[in-house]
C-alpha cells in the first residue's frame, strides 16, 4: 500500500511532517491485518462475479407481508458479462406466518386486498416463466466501500459443501442497531456465491437462495448461452439516472434534499420515471447493504397504489399531514407540499425515517 507523506514549509525552509500522514500511518499499524483480508475477501467475491462463467439451478425464497414464497430458477451468467434467471417452477406459496394475521385476513377488505395480490401474483410468476430477468451485481464499488465504513467483515472457512463445492463464509454484520446481517457462502476454489442468506435486526431469516447445481465449465456454460441467447431479451427499466442539474430542470428548483440521514447512509443515484403524465424523479440513499428511497411527483397527486390503501396512522410534521405506514420491516412515509408530492419508503426504523421526514419538510419551507 502506497503512502503519502505531505509537508509544509514554514518561514525558516524547514519542513515538517503533515498531522495526516502521521495519522494514516498510525491508523495503519492500529487496524488489524485480518480486516484487510476480510475487506479482500469480499472484494474477490464481487471480482469473481465478473470473471467466472456458469450454469446453475438455486432456490429462493423470500418473506413479504403476506408470508413465505419460495421458488427454483436457472440462471446462466457469461464471464464479462451480465446474470439471468428464469422461474421453472414454485415450490412454495405463501404461508401465513401467524394466527393474527390470519384473522386480519378474514376481514372483507383484506380479502378483496388478498385477491388482488394473488392475481398480481399469478400475472408476475406468468411473467417470471415465460422471460429472463437480468441478476443485478451485488455491490457496486460505492456499496463496497460504505460496507466498509458502517459494517463490520468477518471470514471464516465453513464445513459446509453446496452444490458439491467446498464452502467458505463472509459475515457482514452491523455496527450501528437497527441493521441487517447478511452471510455469503462462497465456493472456496473459485470465490463464486452459492448461498446468500439476509438476517433483519432480530437476527431473523428473511431472505435467501442457495444453489442446488451449478457447473462452471465453459463449453457448457457457452453451449447454454446459444440456446438461450435468443430468448434473453431485458425487459429495458422503466427509470434512468439523471444528474442533479437535470432534475432542477425538470422540477424548475433544485431537488430537496434530506438534512438528515440515518447514519452511515449517501445519496447513491438519482433516477427519473418515464411517464407521460408528470415528472417523477427517486433519489436513493444506501450504506451500503440498506437502501431507502425518497420519491418526488410533480403535479397531480399520485394515485393510490397498494401501499396507499394499507392501514396507516396520520402524523403532524412540522405543521404538515404526513401517512404512516409499517409492513413488518419496511416503513414508509407520504405526505404533499407546495406542487410537489412526495413518498419515503425503506427498512430503516422508523424513528431514523420520520427524523428524516422532517427534516425534508423543513427545507421546503426555507426555500
Amino acid at each position: 500500500m502506497r503512502i503519502h507523506t505531505y509537508f509544509t514549509f514554514h518561514k525558516t525552509g524547514r519542513s515538517r511532517c503533515n498531522l495526516i500522514g502521521t495519522t494514516v500511518l498510525a491508523l495503519l499499524l492500529w487496524v488489524p491485518s485480518a480486516l484487510f483480508a476480510d475487506i479482500s475477501t469480499l472484494q474477490r467475491i464481487i471480482a469473481a462475479e465478473h470473471k467466472v462463467g456458469y450454469v446453475g439451478v438455486r432456490l429462493k425464497t423470500f418473506t413479504s407481508s403476506r408470508g413465505v414464497r419460495t421458488f427454483e430458477e436457472y440462471v446462466i451468467h457469461k464471464p464479462e458479462d451480465a446474470a439471468y434467471r428464469k422461474v421453472v417452477s414454485v415450490v412454495g406459496e405463501h404461508k401465513v406466518l401467524s394466527e393474527q394475521q390470519n384473522r386480519d385476513e378474514n376481514r372483507r377488505d383484506n380479502r378483496r386486498r388478498d385477491q388482488d395480490e394473488n392475481n398480481r401474483d399469478n400475472r408476475r410468476r406468468n411473467r417470471e416463466r415465460e422471460n429472463w430477468r437480468q441478476i443485478r451485481s451485488l455491490f457496486s464499488e460505492k456499496e463496497i466501500q460504505l460496507i466498509v465504513q458502517n459494517y463490520n467483515l468477518e471470514h471464516r472457512p465453513s464445513d459446509e459443501k453446496i452444490a458439491g463445492h467446498e464452502t467458505d463464509l463472509l459475515i457482514i454484520s452491523p455496527r450501528f442497531e437497527g441493521k441487517p446481517t447478511k452471510r455469503i457462502f462462497f465456493a472456496r476454489k473459485n470465490g463464486i456465491i452459492l448461498r446468500v442468506e439476509d438476517l433483519d435486526a432480530e437476527g431473523i431469516l428473511r431472505d435467501m437462495f442457495v444453489y442446488t447445481r451449478i457447473n462452471f465449465d465453459p463449453e457448457t456454460v457457452e453451449r447454454k448461452w446459444r440456446t438461450f441467447e435468443k430468448e434473453i431479451k431485458p425487459r429495458p427499466r422503466r427509470s434512468h439516472s439523471i444528474s442533479l442539474a437535470e432534475a432542477e430542470k425538470m422540477f424548475k428548483t433544485k431537488p430537496i434534499q434530506p438534512e438528515h440521514l440515518p447514519p452511515g447512509f449517501q445519496l447513491q443515484d438519482i433516477r427519473r420515471i418515464k411517464s407521460k403524465e408528470n415528472d417523477s424523479i427517486f433519489l436513493e440513499y444506501t450504506d451500503g447493504l440498506v437502501n431507502f428511497t425518497l420519491f418526488k411527483k410533480s403535479g397531480d397527486p399520485p394515485r393510490l397504489g397498494n401501499w396507499q390503501r394499507r392501514e396507516h396512522s396520520e402524523i403532524e410534521l412540522g405543521g404538515t399531514t404526513v401517512y404512516k405506514y409499517q409492513v413488518e420491516s419496511t416503513n414508509a412515509f407520504r405526505w404533499s407540499g407546495e406542487k410537489i408530492h412526495f413518498f419515503l419508503v425503506g427498512e430503516v426504523p422508523a424513528t431514523e425515517m420520520q427524523k428524516t421526514v422532517e427534516s425534508i419538510i423543513h427545507k421546503a419551507k426555507e426555500k
